[in-house]
């Protein structure tokens, strides 16, 4: 996405050691043939644990500055169409737009890494993250995927 610099999970798992610059390398080769996520593939070929690829995942959106207000974001209404109500609201995931074929999505810091999770294993696009506060995300998510009975749940309101 041109506007928010990205930083490649192989990137910050070699930074890390949890591999080295020839497995990531192995890891883009088998995921051009496979089309399969970065993350899987490092999993599953040399046995990276999940948790230590849902820290990069993590660190991937957090290391920018990805914070937004979303009263400055464009919404596509035909985006919205990737999640259903019940997904927006237990990932607290808002699609926003398509760009340079890749799905712009916000959520909040302490979703992230369920929404990162959800997005890899079911969303067809690759996506991009924004990072909302918490009670703008869920006035944009009562918008967007109305469910009245959410306003009644008592949500903290940690952002």
């Amino acid at each position: 996405m041109g506007q928010y610099p990205k930083m490649r999970i192989g990137q910050l798992l070699v930074r890390s050691g949890a591999l080295t610059e020839q497995q990531v390398a192995d890891i883009l080769t088998e995921q051009d043939r496979s089309g399969r996520p970065f993350g899987d593939l490092a999993e599953r070929l040399f046995g990276i644990s999940p948790d230590i690829v849902e820290q990069a995942w993590i660190d991937q959106y957090m290391a920018f500055d990805t914070c937004v207000d979303l009263d400055t974001q464009r919404i596509d209404v035909e985006v919205l169409k990737v999640l259903n109500r019940r997904q927006a609201w237990q990932f607290r995931l808002l699609p926003l737009r398509q760009e340079n074929g890749e799905l712009i999505a916000a959520t909040t810091r302490d979703k992230l890494a369920r929404a990162v999770n959800f997005a890899w294993r079911r969303l067809h696009d690759p996506v991009f993250f924004l990072i909302a506060q918490r009670p703008q995300l869920e006035d944009f998510l009562m918008e967007h995927y109305p469910w009245p009975a959410m306003e009644e749940v008592e949500l903290p309101l940690a952002g």
